[in-house]
């Protein structure tokens, strides 16, 4: 892999799951909360993405 590959693959997958960290260990449900809003506004954005190029 180059390593624009890898820089990308990294910028997309360590918000990814830093947001399933906090959705999972956190014991404030505020912040669980927020992390699942952030998770499915990812899922969101790249099924968007998906859709402009088919």
């Amino acid at each position: 892999m180059t390593t624009y590959t890898v820089a990308v693959v990294a910028a997309v997958l360590l918000p990814v799951f830093t947001a399933v960290l906090v959705a999972c260990l956190s014991t404030n449900p505020r912040q669980r909360a927020d992390a699942y809003r952030v998770l499915a506004r990812m899922c969101s954005t790249v099924e968007k993405i998906f859709r402009r190029r088919s």
